[in-house]
């Protein structure tokens, strides 16, 4: 059944690409879709405020799995920088969707993004990467390498694990549904895993957004 202020869940496909070997441990992709108020979900996060300094310790050992995959392909993670950035005290800054998404990927040091789902276009895919496949960034063109994991809509790549989303799907003033992506890593516990989907699903909840969670299965 459909829940109020949500819509259907969000179409996910299978990654049915064979998955290279690089990336054996990349098992599993979570999606939540949820639209919130606002204003309670910027609320619900002050609230949160003190659970990350409580769990920098589990958070720094998630990242580490991230940190060490990125390595492998020739990119930094970002998560041991936003990690020391929050030990330093400083706080998390954004619309309430961006800390949204701060504060539960340093809660736990999983690696996640937020969209526009308004903006995604037909189902979401996961695939990897021909070499030159590019994408519109915040900043500039991005350039993916050969095997390189992305999201993919029907208007193209929209998000690279490694190199972050695309400009077209991203949150605006006027976003109203929100479309959460959580990222596995190889190394990564299964449980370690939901426990950062629930935390998603949980905040989003409190903020009134009945949110729709599914996961697809990589391996």
């Amino acid at each position: 059944m459909t829940q109020p202020g949500v819509g259907p869940s969000v179409p996910t496909l299978l990654g049915r690409q064979p998955r290279p070997p690089a990336h054996t441990g990349f098992d599993r992709l979570a999606v939540v879709v949820a639209a919130p108020d606002m204003k309670r979900l910027e609320l619900a996060v002050d609230d949160r405020r003190g659970k990350l300094a409580e769990a920098a310790e589990y958070a720094r050992e998630n990242a580490k799995c991230y940190s060490d995959w990125f390595t492998r392909n020739g990119h930094a993670s970002p998560l041991a920088g936003q990690l020391r950035a929050v030990a330093d005290g400083r706080p998390l800054r954004g619309p309430a969707p961006v800390r949204a998404l701060l504060h539960c990927e340093l809660s736990h040091g999983v690696l996640m993004g937020v969209q526009d789902f308004d903006a995604v276009r037909g189902p979401v895919r996961v695939e990897y990467a021909a070499a030159g496949d590019e994408f519109a960034g915040f900043r500039s063109t991005v350039t993916c390498g050969a095997g390189e994991p992305v999201l993919r809509d029907d208007a193209g790549i929209f998000a690279s694990v490694f190199q972050g989303p695309d400009a077209r799907t991203g949150i605006t003033r006027d976003t109203e549904r929100l479309l959460f992506l959580v990222f596995d890593a190889p190394g990564l516990s299964p449980e370690r895993f939901e426990a950062a989907v629930h935390d998603v699903s949980a905040l989003l909840d409190e903020a009134g957004g009945a949110p729709r969670a599914e996961r697809v299965d990589l391996a």
